[in-house]
């Protein structure tokens, strides 16, 4: 018994099986992996999506939000800065993201998977 509910041969299926497909993104900190969907916040608050127990991380430290098809990371105007790969992101603007990049909130890097 076949459990597709739209066969690719089909009219319908082929038209499906054009769409671009999305990748997961994903970042990895302490072993742990976080999905990205739209908006994920890192701080210190406990409010953040990724809560982060470094003094030298502000309480709203920076935020990844995804634009169209890609991720952007923003520094929340943080007293440390935020860095992808070792360069400053600018206060308030939007730095792409890609996959093996190591963003440093703090003391504390997290990684895109």
């Amino acid at each position: 018994m076949d459990t597709n509910t739209i066969r690719v041969e089909s009219p319908v299926g082929s038209r499906l099986d054009k769409f671009k497909k999305h990748e997961i993104i994903e970042l990895s900190y302490q072993g742990k992996s976080y999905s990205l969907a739209s908006k994920l916040s890192i701080g210190r608050d406990k409010s953040c999506d990724i809560n982060i127990d470094d003094k030298m991380t502000s309480r709203f430290h920076a935020e990844i939000q995804k634009i169209k098809d890609a991720y952007f990371i923003k520094d929340l105007d943080s007293t440390n800065g935020t860095f992808v790969n070792n360069e400053k992101v600018p206060a308030q603007k939007y730095i792409k993201l890609y996959q093996g990049d190591v963003i440093k909130v703090g003391r504390t890097e997290v990684t895109i998977k």
